[in-house]
């Protein structure tokens, strides 16, 4: 990069990763790595354990297959963002900007000072709780297709019950809708493979982004309840309100407004003001990362969590 100190900007991803492992590689690095992350999962596993989840270390730390009963997933997977947020802040280094995808809003709203780690504890488990009524019910479609090319294939499908809900990238569309509507769509994949794009169904157990999630909204909103909203140290773009939050939304409000509308990341990506940048994705894997490129040709991305135990040689530009 030819900025000596570019802007540092967090991707924090929603849901679909597999957390297991994810800092494996650092906890086993310096120590003072190790006690960042143990400190962090120490304030995340009492909350996790008021809503009989295991402790999210287990998960985070081992290679073990164990398996991921339902809301243990988020959790994990919010405990990797805010772990890594908090090694980059013990390092003296903190964002700019910080662009939650879905899910990933809670984590960005934590990274950026509004609410503490616990409390981004009990969002994803009101999140988790918000979402049993729907658990099974529907679900979510990768497209690897532009919105346009998408919104013709969701045409000819004729079910108005499927809709967009997420533009990630020129090429990444995201659908979500009740289990019939979807398995439609994969069944038209099956049978006309020369004429539709990739359809991939995400490793989420509902749909989300839906406008007729309102009764999960309401409840979600309902356990925001206790959260106590501190003034923002950093911007917070969301992509799904499509701007920048103030101190004066109420982001409680606006996290329950992630289920039931639109995550338009790519409309935020373009609308940057033009600056040197290095994209940060928080979480596991680089899908965001490669969104950013797509968007952005030539954008400079690191995606640490990408290869858990190469985590500590992909910091190693950061944090020397």
């Amino acid at each position: 990069m030819n900025d000596l100190n570019p802007e540092i900007v967090y991707l924090i991803p929603g849901q679909g990763g597999d957390p297991r492992g994810a800092l494996r590689g650092l906890h086993a690095a310096e120590p003072w790595i190790r006690s960042a992350i143990d400190e962090v999962c120490a304030q995340i596993d009492p909350v996790g354990a008021a809503h009989a989840l295991p402790s999210v270390a287990d998960i985070l730390l081992t290679d073990r297959p164990t398996p991921l009963d339902y809301g243990l997933a988020p959790l994990a997977a919010y405990t990797a963002s805010v772990a890594l947020h908090r090694i980059l802040a013990d390092a003296d280094v903190r964002p700019a900007c910080v662009i939650g995808q879905s899910f990933g809003e809670i984590s960005a709203l934590v990274c950026a000072g509004a609410y503490t780690v616990a409390e981004g504890a009990t969002a994803v488990c009101a999140l988790n709780e918000a979402f049993r009524i729907a658990l099974g019910h529907g679900g979510l479609i990768l497209v690897r297709a532009s919105l346009a090319e998408t919104e013709k294939i969701l045409g000819r499908l004729g079910r108005p019950d499927l809709v967009v809900a997420c533009v990630d990238a020129a090429d990444e569309t995201i659908v979500s809708g009740p289990n019939d509507a979807v398995e439609a769509l994969l069944a038209l994949r099956d049978h006309e493979t020369d004429g539709l794009p990739p359809l991939d169904r995400l490793a989420v157990p509902y749909a989300s982004h839906h406008p007729e999630l309102t009764a999960v909204a309401e409840r979600f909103r309902a356990g925001l309840d206790p959260l106590t909203q501190r003034a923002l140290r950093c911007r917070a773009i969301s992509p799904v309100r499509r701007r920048t939050y103030t101190d004066s939304d109420d982001l409680r409000d606006a996290l329950a407004d992630c289920v039931v509308k639109p995550v338009q990341l790519v409309e935020i990506f373009e609308n940057l003001p033009p600056k040197e940048r290095l994209f940060i994705e928080m979480g596991v894997g680089a899908s965001l990362c490669r969104c950013a490129r797509v968007t952005l040709p030539g954008a400079h991305t690191l995606a640490p969590l990408a290869k858990p135990l190469g985590a500590r040689n992909a910091l190693r530009s950061l944090i020397p």
